[in-house]
Formats: structure tokens, C-alpha cells, sequence
């Protein structure tokens, strides 16, 4: 049995489990017709990559449909009923946010059948125009481990000038997204092997620099920053599996059983550190960065703080008209993001005919403000990006009641398109789709043997493409990923890793010149 085969016969198993598990942990009629859905439609998307060579030839695009239907579907299966919970337990409209993600799935695979059939009948061995031309650029290239050490020094430091106002902050804000590229190593080592480079050096250098981001992330009070080499590493791994044709060994398995273990224990100190960040984080802005990675270590020291800072989050969110709980664990929300869906569609099924029009305006706004300031200027558009210091999830909840604006809560494009085009939504997700998956391909290439490969982009947003690959915050989200997202990544990309080529090849040259000579 292959590796991509035992991984889809497991998922499949875990999730029959997990969905017998909610019988008995709460035999409602709700939650148990949340639960078939949530089967049917899981069931949908693995016999799918079980059945057809679609993870294989296609890998990006079909990851990015499993990946929607793991952060909004059957992760929460899984992880409430590992927990004990029902699946429909505090959600708003349970039935119709999952019928709902279900029915958008759906959508999705059968448009990603048509579009699998129509690129499969394109020559294999002819590239297109803009593969060409971007193989011509060195997009598929792969990068030495110098040249990844150089990237991800180029992006930390992005991360640290980055943000704010200004043209120059907010490109290297844009440029950040490199300083992951050291946590590609270990995918290449898996890949060419020892051959590559020292593979105990490099795994040492990446432990420090991992050390580094998590500081890092408790002196800006960003969970996202310490979370993401991790899940690049770790989304791309169960990729890789789930591609594998090489047989199952059972030496390969008592390792992967152990890591799993591991993970599952690093998981419980992790949860107690995101933790003590949103206790810290009512200081950011006041203290030093070190003051703040200070405060931080103060608080994960002190458990009791910890549960009684849970206790109050659950008591006050469950109070609100607007509520984010759904999981115990923080960690895990910032995974599987069922909740927000369910929020957005429940306040846009309270939307009225003022709101609707309302929406369509600042939907407008969003948009033409995605233009830089001297465009607006020179088109003469009366929009001021300052007014939108909000998210569509803030908009949406507000006109819904379920509150004022500014908190930038997650929305749900699902919700924003149903309430713009009502029943016509589907139909327009349907021709939107096919784009979203040339967008997403465009980042894989075929090798001289046949076989579809990742390139170093592609992998470095894998994370944001299991997340968000075929949904996104909002409808304007989802449209300038694709129209400036894509294009603008691929171009800083480019310009980082020729530069970064160059100087991992100067640094080589300087110490093969300071080597004494023979």
C-alpha cells in the first residue's frame, strides 16, 4: 500500500470515527444531521484524491478544496469529538453553516473536475506563454540552502521595518512572507537527500532561527508569526504524504506515531503560550519589545492565570452578541475557522434591504480602495481609506446587530456574496473557481520525468492556500488575492531570490577564497 493511499484510507477511518462519536456525545436531531453533512461532504473530497490522479497533476488547487474543507468542516469533526463536544455546540445556525460550507465545496469539485479535464487536454510537454516565461525568470528554480538562509534574513528583516504608512513600510511588509523560506530545508532534504546540504548544521541553524521568530512573535504580540514556519513544515509534510507513491513501511510508521505524539504534547504548552500573549497583549503599545516578551514568559509561568483568563473569555464571549467561541483551545481557532463562517452567514441572514444596499457601497469602496492614494487622486475617486478601518466581518456583524465596527473580525466571502447576489452566488462562485485554480497551479511545474512539482513560492504559502486557497474574508479579499496577490508575490519572489542567489554566491566565493591553499 502507497503512502497516499494509507493516508486517505486513515483520514477516511478517523473521520467514521469521529462521526460515530457524536451519537454519543449528544444524540440531537441538530447535531446529528450537522454531523452527516459534515460526513457527506467529507467523504466527498477524499474519495476524490483517492479515486482521481487529482493531487497528483494538480496538486495546489486540489489541496487548497481538502484544505477548505479541513479549517471549516471535518477538522471540526474531528477535534470535538477528540474532545468530547458536540459538533453543533456553540454554533448559531449549526445546519444551515455547515449545508452551507458543504454546498460551496461542491461547487468547488465539480468545477475543478471541468477544469482538470480541460488543462489535462493541453499538451503535458508544451509549457504555456507565461510558464515559460516565468521558467525563464527562475520561478521553478530551486534554491540553494544559501540562498534560503538569505531569503529568510531578507524577510525577518521585512518583518521588523515593515507595516505602518508609507510606500517603502508597506513593501517590505508585502516582502515578509520570505523569512519562511529556511523552513523549506528540511522539505528539500526530504526531496534530493543528504546531496542537498549538512543536514544536522542546517537543522540546528533552523532550531535557533525558530527560536528567534518565537521571540520575536511574543515582542509583537503576533501568534500568527510564531505559528507559521511550524505549519508551513507541517501542512506541506501531510502534502507530500498525501502525493507519495512509495510503500508504506512499518518503521516509517512508529516514527510518524512518535512525531504525532510529540506534536500532540508540544500542542499543550503552545496553547498555554498564545495564552498568555492575549493576557500580555493589553500592554501592547506600552511597553518595550523585550518588556513584552517579559510579560509574556510572566504569565505562562503562572497557570492559574492562564484558566482563569479561558474561564472569563468563554463567560464574556457567550455573552455578546457577538461571540467567537467554539473551541476550547485557542490554538485550534486559529486553525479551523467554522465559527467565523457561522457568524458571517448568521448576521447576513438578518441583513435587510437597507443593509443590502449599504453593503453593495462599501463593497465598492473596499474595492477601489485596494488602488494606491495617487490613483485615487488622479481618478478622482471620493473614497478615504482611513473611513474603512474595518473589516466585511465587522460590516457584515454590524448591519446583522451584532455590534459597532474596528474590531476586524473574520467575514466569510460566502456570507458577503450571498447577501450581494442571492441565489445567483453559487452560479458566480462556479465561474470564480476555475480562476482561483490557475492562480494556484501557476505555482507548480512539471519536471523533465513527468511529475508536477512545487515551486519554492508555492510552498512557502501553503499554509494560506489550505486555509484560504477557495474562500477568503471577504469577496474584494478573494478577488485582489488573485488580481495583485499572485503577481505581486511571484515579482517580489523573483527580485528576493536573484538577489539572494547573488549573495549566497559571493559569500561562496569569499570563503572558497579564504580556504588555504593545498
Amino acid at each position: 500500500m502507497s503512502n497516499a493511499r494509507f493516508i486517505v484510507i486513515l483520514l477516511l477511518a478517523l473521520t467514521f470515527i469521529a462521526f460515530a462519536a457524536q451519537f454519543a456525545i449528544d444524540f440531537s436531531a441538530e447535531n446529528i444531521a450537522t454531523a452527516c453533512i459534515v460526513l457527506a461532504s467529507s467523504l466527498a473530497i477524499l474519495l476524490y484524491i483517492h479515486w482521481t490522479g487529482a493531487i497528483q497533476t494538480h496538486p495546489l488547487s486540489t489541496f487548497a478544496i481538502f484544505g477548505f474543507c479541513m479549517s471549516t468542516q471535518l477538522g471540526a469533526l474531528l477535534v470535538q469529538s477528540a474532545t468530547w463536544t458536540a459538533l453543533s455546540l456553540n454554533l448559531r445556525q449549526p445546519i444551515e453553516t455547515f449545508a452551507t460550507l458543504a454546498g460551496f465545496q461542491a461547487i468547488a469539485l465539480v468545477a475543478h473536475g471541468v477544469y482538470r479535464l480541460f488543462s489535462n487536454a493541453a499538451s503535458p510537454k508544451k509549457l504555456s506563454l507565461v510558464r515559460a516565461v516565468l521558467e525563464k525568470l527562475g520561478l521553478y528554480a530551486t534554491p540553494t540552502v544559501g540562498t534560503l538562509w538569505i531569503m529568510g534574513v531578507i524577510g525577518l528583516f521585512s518583518l521588523l521595518v515593515g507595516g505602518g504608512e508609507g510606500a517603502v513600510r508597506k513593501t517590505f511588509q508585502a516582502m515578509s512572507f520570505v523569512a519562511w523560506a529556511p523552513f523549506l530545508i528540511p522539505i528539500y532534504l526530504l526531496q534530493q537527500g543528504s546531496s542537498y546540504c549538512n543536514a544536522k548544521k542546517n537543522y540546528l541553524f533552523l532550531m535557533i532561527y525558530m527560536s528567534l521568530i518565537v521571540l520575536l512573535g511574543m515582542a509583537a504580540n503576533a501568534r500568527a508569526l510564531m505559528l507559521a514556519g511550524a505549519m508551513t513544515i507541517a501542512i506541506f509534510a501531510l502534502l507530500s504524504v498525501m502525493r507519495s507513491t512509495r510503500p508504506v513501511k512499518v518503521s516509517q510508521l512508529a516514527k510518524t506515531g512518535v512525531l504525532l505524539v510529540v506534536m500532540g504534547a508540544i500542542a499543550i504548552p503552545v496553547t498555554d503560550l498564545v495564552t498568555a500573549m492575549v493576557l500580555a497583549r493589553k500592554a501592547r503599545g506600552y511597553v518595550s519589545p523585550v518588556q513584552m516578551v517579559d510579560l509574556t514568559l510572566y504569565y505562562f509561568q503562572r497557570p492559574q492565570l492562564l484558566h482563569a483568563q479561558r474561564e472569563k473569555d468563554s463567560f464574556i464571549s457567550i455573552r455578546r452578541n457577538y461571540d467567537e467561541t467554539y473551541f476550547a483551545s485557542p490554538l485550534i481557532a486559529r486553525l479551523v475557522e467554522t465559527k467565523f463562517h457561522d457568524n458571517a452567514l448568521y448576521f447576513g441572514s438578518r441583513v435587510g434591504p437597507k443593509g443590502e444596499e449599504k453593503l453593495r457601497d462599501i463593497t465598492g469602496d473596499f474595492f477601489w480602495a485596494t488602488l494606491p492614494d495617487p490613483a485615487l487622486k488622479s481618478l478622482e475617486i471620493d473614497v478615504d481609506k482611513k473611513d474603512l478601518a474595518f473589516s466585511m466581518g465587522d460590516y457584515i456583524s454590524h448591519l446583522g446587530g451584532g455590534g459597532g465596527l474596528g474590531g476586524f473580525k473574520t467575514g466569510s466571502a460566502f456570507a458577503h456574496g450571498i447577501i450581494l447576489f442571492g441565489y445567483f452566488f453559487p452560479l458566480i462562485y462556479l465561474l470564480i473557481c476555475p480562476i482561483l485554480f490557475l492562480a494556484h497551479d501557476l505555482l507548480s511545474y512539471r519536471s523533465a520525468n513527468g511529475r508536477v512539482i512545487l515551486s519554492a513560492l508555492g510552498m512557502l504559502g501553503i499554509w494560506k492556500l489550505f486555509q484560504y486557497g477557495i474562500s477568503a474574508e471577504s469577496l474584494q479579499a478573494m478577488f485582489m488575492g488573485v488580481v495583485r496577490g499572485v503577481p505581486q508575490n511571484i515579482i517580489l519572489y523573483l527580485v528576493i531570490f536573484h538577489m539572494a542567489r547573488l549573495g549566497a554566491r559571493m559569500l561562496g566565493s569569499l570563503a572558497g577564497m579564504s580556504r588555504p591553499s593545498a
